[in-house]
């Protein structure tokens, strides 16, 4: 008889591996460090793309992470 032994203890546990494997992070990186250092990667390529001063806005409770183009200050 073959005893089946699940890979992950949880569903979380396999997307999650799943989803450091798709970004090459390693499970001894930060994640919240990770997540800052890519966001700050992307503003910084957009600036490079588009031009303008970006901004990112990361709420891990909510769980969104925004890159958005500062708002342009209108001259009087």
């Amino acid at each position: 008889m073959i005893h089946y032994v699940p890979r992950y203890k949880t569903r979380n546990e396999e997307i999650i591996d799943a989803l450091r494997k798709a970004a090459w992070v390693s499970d001894q990186i930060n994640p919240e460090l990770a997540i800052k250092k890519k966001a700050a990667d992307l503003a910084i390529a957009m600036a490079l793309l588009h031009g303008g001063d970006w901004r990112v806005q990361i709420d891990h409770q909510e769980g969104f992470l925004v890159i958005a183009r500062r708002g342009q200050s209108k001259s009087p």
